[in-house]
């Protein structure tokens, strides 16, 4: 099998061998491993063509199962801006106007965190307003979907495309309130939290219709700040809950496959995770004073969907020896064989001291334990 038949085996009716192997949080890796991955200039995640150039390196650097797309500018927009690099300096050019803009390069490990933001919504009022709802055919035909339609041509017949939708609960904090603002308006505006839930539901449900209709094959779902660290189950169930359901079920009416991707501490909620109706539900690996072992998932989930890996990636894939790795790897493979839903992966992104000579080492114990 390649790459997306092992993925779309695993994440419907199983496997006894040869499971799939994914690095997570590929957009991460690539940023902070930019001269380890190709040779091509950092500014090429500006130019949707030279991106696809970028993916093939990283493709043949890591040789995982799946590839990630994205929504990228208009078509109008590409036509009136481009990049120069003038005195060693970078600037996008808007062609209509001669305006030049310096863009900077994201440094490694990212830009500050937006989930301190203040609240860009203060009433019902100007949720309609500050939310815009594009739908999802006019996103593709206004050309947002070019870069995901060119990897689905370029890597579709032989990986699993998949995009990051973000749940509703998280885009709300990182793009409208922030997380002090989200969690006082649970607690004091509740009815302003969920017109503002509804609404970005909406505007996901839109972006995953048109990820559909380029042919890409799933969306990866990702929800923090909504964990037992943070939310009581009852505002997790009112809050999040409902609305990201809402997303895997549209996903699942698209004819896409749903990775649900769960920050934090679960062990009060695994059970109502599985309520979403992901294909596929994929953890963190034990840190911050919380524990998810791999087996518990396992005997929680019972099959009912998929289940991703969460290997260590900093005590296991950065800081241990190869022995460590294998026995790990190993180790979550025989947890997988149970039920067959099962993919290799890492609990979280890759860290930046992780050489990519060590990245490749797993994807290749994987393959070798899994085909056993």
């Amino acid at each position: 099998m390649n790459g997306k038949e092992r993925l779309l085996a695993a994440l419907t009716v199983g496997l006894d061998r040869d499971f799939p192997v994914v690095v997570p949080y590929l957009g991460i890796f690539l940023r902070d491993h930019w001269e380890e991955v190709t040779d091509k200039p950092w500014w090429s995640i500006w130019e949707i063509e030279r991106r696809l150039e970028v993916e093939e390196d990283l493709q043949e650097k890591l040789g995982i199962d799946w590839v990630q797309c994205s929504i990228c500018p208009t078509r109008e927009w590409r036509r009136s801006h481009k990049v120069e690099v003038l005195g060693g300096r970078v600037f996008l050019i808007d062609l209509s106007s001669g305006s030049k803009t310096e863009i900077r390069r994201p440094p490694v490990g990212g830009w500050p965190s937006p989930i301190d933001r203040e609240p860009l919504i203060k009433s019902v009022d100007e949720v309609e307003e500050r939310v815009e709802v594009v739908p999802g055919d006019e996103l593709v035909r206004s050309g947002r979907l070019d870069y995901a339609r060119m990897v689905v041509e370029r890597f579709g017949s032989e990986k699993f495309i998949y995009a990051n939708v973000g749940s509703p609960y998280w885009r709300a904090i990182t793009g409208y309130m922030g997380f002090r603002g989200m969690i006082r308006g649970i607690f004091r505006r509740p009815r302003l939290v969920e017109a503002l839930l509804e609404r970005v539901t909406e505007q996901i449900v839109e972006e995953v219709r048109a990820y559909a209709e380029v042919g890409v094959d799933g969306v990866w779902i990702e929800d923090c700040l909504s964990s037992a660290s943070e939310i009581s189950t009852e505002h997790f169930r009112r809050f999040a809950l409902p609305y990201v359901k809402d997303v895997a079920s549209e996903v699942r009416k698209t004819g896409m496959k749903s990775i649900y991707y769960f920050c934090g501490d679960v062990h009060d909620r695994l059970e109502y995770l599985l309520e979403v109706g992901a294909d596929a539900i994929s953890l963190e690996e034990s840190k911050k004073n919380f524990q998810i072992d791999i087996e518990w998932v396992n005997e929680v989930v019972s099959g009912r969907c998929c289940i991703f890996g969460n290997i260590d990636s900093l005590r296991v894939l950065q800081d241990g020896t190869l022995e460590e790795l294998e026995r790990e790897v190993k180790r979550q493979i025989e947890v997988g064989r149970e039920h067959g839903k099962f993919v290799v992966s890492l609990g979280s992104p890759v860290t930046p001291r992780t050489p990519v000579r060590r990245v490749r080492e797993y994807v290749e114990v994987a393959r070798r334990y899994s085909q056993r």
